[in-house]
């Protein structure tokens, strides 16, 4: 199934969602001044609220074994014995963490099926292939999109980056858009003023509150207080901006 990448919208088409698929995860869409990102849902999520990626596999993110391959193929195999769904990593990233080609990332096109076993094949969606080739020696690592089966950013369980807020209830399961760029409404904490920066809350899920580093918490810049200060558990209008 192909989808475009980038989409011109209509104002309103970001409150659309739907429960089949029908945007690649991640397709941008520009409306007016404000940018929207398409993304599946993990739980339900109501209007206005800042949203993270799934916390996804831990034992599949860093330090797995490879076979060798050569610059220009398309495929990495798995060398340890593993349990993986197929296509789970389907549009998601594969990198090399460690040993060797480390920093090199590359989109993940598809992967095939294993249970308890060695030999998962995984297919980059990169026509190019393998900048160089790959040795026993290399260390990778597997992560799913990271615009799948997001959840309310969890103030006391971080589990990904915040990726931007809902503009409508989404059930869950379901299909929809997030506002990263421009100004959107969103759940406020605490009472910013007018045009501070904000990041995301620590106290309540899926808020946002002032910027005040105290040296010991580092939370999430995601965007400004727009013209007025914000109420406590009221939404405000806000600035967003997240890439």
């Amino acid at each position: 199934m192909a989808f475009p990448q980038t989409l011109t919208g209509k104002y309103g088409w970001e409150k659309v969602t739907t429960t089949a698929q029908k945007q690649k995860l991640g397709t941008r869409m520009q409306i007016g001044d404000r940018e929207f990102v398409y993304a599946s849902t993990g739980e339900a999520i109501t209007v206005g609220k800042l949203v993270m990626g799934g916390a996804g596999t831990a034992a599949h993110q860093v330090d797995l074994a490879v076979s060798a391959a050569s610059a220009g193929g398309t495929t990495v195999t798995l060398s340890g014995s593993l349990s993986i769904a197929k296509d789970l990593y389907k549009d998601g990233w594969l990198i090399f963490n460690d040993v060797e080609e480390e920093g090199h990332i590359y989109r993940v096109k598809s992967n095939t099926l294993v249970s308890s076993a060695t030999g998962c094949v995984v297919t980059i969606d990169e026509e190019d292939g393998l900048v160089t080739a790959i040795t026993t020696s290399q260390q990778v690592g597997l992560y799913e999109n990271p615009y799948k089966d997001v959840e309310a950013h969890d103030a006391n369980d971080v589990d990904h980056a915040p990726l931007g807020w809902t503009c409508v209830d989404i059930a869950s399961g379901s299909y929809g858009w997030l506002c990263v760029k421009g100004f959107t409404s969103a759940l406020i904490d605490g009472t910013p003023a007018a045009g501070v920066p904000l990041i995301a809350s620590n106290g309540v899920d899926g808020a946002v509150e002032v910027y005040d580093e105290d040296g010991t918490v580092n939370l999430s810049f995601v965007g400004y207080m727009g013209p007025i200060a914000g109420v406590a558990g009221e939404y405000g209008l806000i600035k967003a901006n997240i890439g």
